[in-house]
C-alpha cells in the first residue's frame, strides 16, 4: 500500500499547547487517560484532542456519538509522528452520580490503550535547486540533518525542512520563489518515507537606492563609509544585520534604524532607508579599581566623539593609583572603513613603581589599527619615548646602568580572543603577539630587536573550568643593561607569578640584585568552579622569570587558592599564594574579564 502524501500534508504535528480545561460543574473536569504510547505520541494525541467541550453529566449516547472524531484524531496524531500501523481501544466512562450528600459527582472518563507498531522511517531525500547557479547559496541549508535516511518520519520535521528552505531564499532576496514539487511518499508495504522537493527560487532581488538620513554634525560621506554594501548588490537579509552592527560598533550612534522599502521594489530592486541619531558630542566618564600590583586606581575620562564633520575623536584619560600615574590624550582619526580602521595620534606620561625599579616614562607616538585575516585586531605603531629610570633594589656602588634612555621604537602586534561568554566564559582562548624594536641610527640611543607571545586557554572541564596561561619573550641586544628598563622583562605579580611582588623577579646582577631580563618565561594551570550562585574557589601553580639568557633560566614557582565573584561589574578575584622555595604568603586582588 502506498499513500501519497502532497504539500498540504496531513496530520501536521499540532502545537504542543493544550489550553487549560475548563472548569466542570461543582470543579470536577473530564480525564483523559492514555497507555501504551511514547511521551512525544501521548502529547500530540493530546493536542489533537483538546480540550474536552461535553459537559461532565454527558450521556452515554452524546459521549459515544464523538468515538468517531476521537479515533480520527488518535488516528493523525499517530501519523504525524509517523506511526501509520497504530492500533487503539477507546472506551468512554459515564460519570457516576454522588452516594452521598458530602461527595461530588464523578466527570466522565476517556481512556485511549494504543500500540503504537513500528513508525515509518525516512527513505531517499531528493531536494532540487532548479537554478544550478544559486546552488552553492542553499548547500548550506539543504545540508542541515532535519531529514536523515532512517530516522523515523515526523511530518513536522518535514514542515520544518520546507519553512527552513523558504526562509533562506527570501533572507537572500528571492522573494518569488516556490516548490515546483513538494511530495511526501508514504509506502506501508516498506515502511518508508521518500522525499521529493523540486524548489525554484526564481530571480533574485538587489538592492535599490540607499538613503542615509542627513545629520548636522556628521557627513554624508562619512557616514557613506560604514555601508558594507551598494546599489545593484544582491539582496541579503544578513548584510543589513551587518550594516546595523556597524553603525552600533561604531559608538557615534544612539539609535539605528535600517529599513529596506519592500513597498517601493522596482525592477526587482529594494531601496534601504537608514535612520541615525547620533549620541551626545561629549562625555565624561570616571571609574575606581583596585589590584595588589598597583593599588587602588582612579579613572577619568573625556571624550569628545566628533570634533569635526569627518568624524575624528579626542579622548583624554588619566589614571592615577599608588604606583602608577598614566595621563595620555589621543586623538583618533577614521580611515577607509571606520569601524576596524583608524590612525591614532597619542601622547602621555607614566610614572611606575615597582619592587625593583621607578622609571617615569614621556611618550609620542601614532598606531594604525586594522582588521585583518578572519577577525585578528592589527597594530602598527611608531612611538618616539624619553625614560628616566632608576632601579631601586640596586646598591649605589653597582648602579653602572643608564638612567636617561631616549628610543624610537616601531613595531607591530597581533590580537584576537575568542569566547562563548565575555564575562564568564567556559570556553574560549585569546592570543597576543608583537615584533618591536628600535636602532640607534634612528632617534634612539640604542639598537634592540624583541619578540613577545602572550595566551590563554579557558576550557570546561568537569564541574569547573581550566584556566591555562603562557608568556614566551626574547630580546636580541648586546647588553642588558643598556636596555630601557622599560623593554626589560620582570615578572612577579597579580598576572604573572603569584605569590611574588609586582616587578620582583628577574635576572641579577653579579651582588644578586634584580635588574630584569631580555628574556621571559611565565606559565600558569588553574581549575575554578563554581560553589554558590556567582561565588566560585579556585586552585593554582604559577611558574616564571626573567633572565639574561636561557642558559641560565632560574624559574621560580609558586601555588596558592583563591575565591572568585561575578559580580555585577565584572569578576573580582581574592588569592592567596607561597612561593614554592621562598618567601612567605601573598595577598593578591585583581578585577576584570578572564580573556
Amino acid at each position: 500500500m502506498k499513500l501519497q502524501v502532497f504539500y498540504t500534508a496531513i496530520g501536521i504535528v499540532l502545537p504542543l499547547v493544550m489550553m487549560p480545561m475548563a472548569v466542570q460543574a461543582q470543579g470536577t473536569v473530564p480525564q483523559i487517560t492514555i497507555s501504551g504510547a511514547t511521551a512525544a505520541l501521548e502529547q500530540n494525541i493530546r493536542a489533537h484532542l483538546g480540550t474536552p467541550d461535553e459537559r461532565c453529566q454527558a450521556t452515554q449516547r452524546t459521549l459515544n456519538r464523538r468515538l468517531p472524531a476521537i479515533r480520527r484524531d488518535v488516528e493523525r496524531a499517530a501519523q504525524a509522528l509517523g506511526y501509520y500501523a497504530l492500533s487503539q481501544d477507546i472506551s468512554i466512562i459515564e460519570a457516576q452520580s454522588a452516594t452521598d450528600a458530602d461527595a461530588a459527582p464523578t466527570c466522565w472518563q476517556l481512556i485511549i490503550a494504543v500500540i503504537p507498531g513500528e513508525p515509518v522511517r525516512i527513505g531517499d531525500v531528493n531536494i532540487q535547486v532548479t537554478s544550478a547557479e544559486h546552488n552553492d547559496l542553499f548547500a548550506p541549508v539543504l545540508a542541515t540533518p532535519v531529514l536523515q535516511r532512517g530516522q523515523p518520519l515526523d511530518h513536522g520535521q518535514y514542515e520544518r525542512l520546507k519553512a527552513m528552505i523558504s526562509s533562506h531564499a527570501i533572507e537572500n532576496g528571492f522573494f518569488s520563489a516556490r516548490f515546483v514539487r513538494s511530495e511526501l511518499s508514504v509506502d506501508l508495504a516498506t515502511q518508508q518515507a521518500n522525499v521529493d522537493l523540486e524548489f525554484d527560487p526564481g530571480e533574485r532581488y538587489r538592492f535599490g537606492q540607499i538613503s542615509i538620513s542627513p545629520l548636522e554634525d556628521l557627513s554624508e560621506g562619512f557616514l557613506s563609509r560604514f555601508l558594507t554594501f551598494e546599489p545593484g548588490d544582491q539582496y541579503s537579509s544578513d548584510d543589513l544585520i551587518n550594516l546595523r552592527q556597524n553603525y552600533n560598533n561604531s559608538q557615534y550612534f544612539n539609535q539605528i534604524a535600517v529599513t529596506p522599502q519592500f513597498s517601493q521594489v522596482d525592477n526587482q530592486q529594494v531601496p534601504v532607508t537608514i535612520d541615525l541619531v547620533p549620541r551626545a558630542r561629549r562625555a565624561y566618564s570616571a571609574g575606581a579599581g583596585v589590584s595588589t600590583d598597583n593599588g587602588p586606581r582612579f579613572r577619568l575620562n573625556y571624550e569628545d566623539r566628533y570634533i569635526n564633520r569627518r568624524g575624528h575623536r579626542l579622548n583624554g584619560d588619566l589614571a592615577v593609583s599608588t604606583l602608577l600615574q598614566e595621563p595620555s590624550v589621543s586623538y583618533i582619526i577614521p580611515l577607509h572603513d571606520p569601524v576596524n580602521d583608524s590612525l591614532r595620534i597619542a601622547t602621555g606620561f607614566q610614572r611606575q613603581e615597582t619592587d625593583s625599579y621607578i622609571s617615569s616614562t614621556l611618550r609620542a607616538g601614532v598606531t594604525w589599527r586594522s582588521l585583518v585575516w578572519d577577525n585578528w585586531v592589527q597594530n602598527v605603531f611608531l612611538n618616539y619615548q624619553s625614560e628616566k629610570a632608576e632601579l631601586t633594589n640596586v646598591a649605589v656602588e653597582s648602579r653602572n646602568i643608564q638612567t636617561r634612555t631616549n628610543s624610537t621604537i616601531s613595531g607591530i602586534n597581533l590580537a584576537r580572543t575568542h569566547t562563548d561568554d565575555p564575562i564568564y566564559p567556559t570556553n574560549g582562548w585569546r592570543l597576543f603577539a608583537q615584533a618591536s624594536g628600535s636602532h640607534d641610527s634612528l632617534l634612539s640611543d640604542i639598537s634592540f630587536a624583541q619578540l613577545y607571545g602572550s595566551a590563554k586557554l579557558i576550557r570546561a572541564v568537569g564541574p569547573g573550568r581550566f584556566l591555562l596561561r603562557a608568556e614566551v619573550a626574547t630580546t636580541m641586544a648586546d647588553e642588558l643593561l643598556e636596555l630601557p628598563v622599560s623593554v626589560r622583562f620582570f615578572t612577579g605579580g597579580d598576572q604573572s607569578v603569584r605569590g611574588f611582588q609586582y616587578g620582583e623577579l628577574g635576572d641579577t646582577n653579579d651582588l644578586g640584585e634584580v635588574v630584569g631580563g631580555k628574556h621571559l618565561l611565565v606559565g600558569s594551570i588553574e581549575y575554578d568552579y563554581r560553589v554558590y550562585g556567582g561565588w566560585s574557589v579556585a586552585a593554582f601553580i604559577d611558574t616564571g622569570n626573567s633572565f639574561r639568557d636561557f642558559g641560565n633560566m632560574a624559574l621560580k614557582e609558586s601555588a596558592g587558592l583563591g575565591v572568585r565573584w561575578l559580580s555585577p561589574i565584572g569578576p573580582i578575584r581574592l588569592d592567596v599564594a607561597k612561593g614554592l622555595d621562598s618567601g612567605g604568603f601573598r595577598l593578591h586582588i585583581t578585577m576584570g574579564p578572564d580573556l
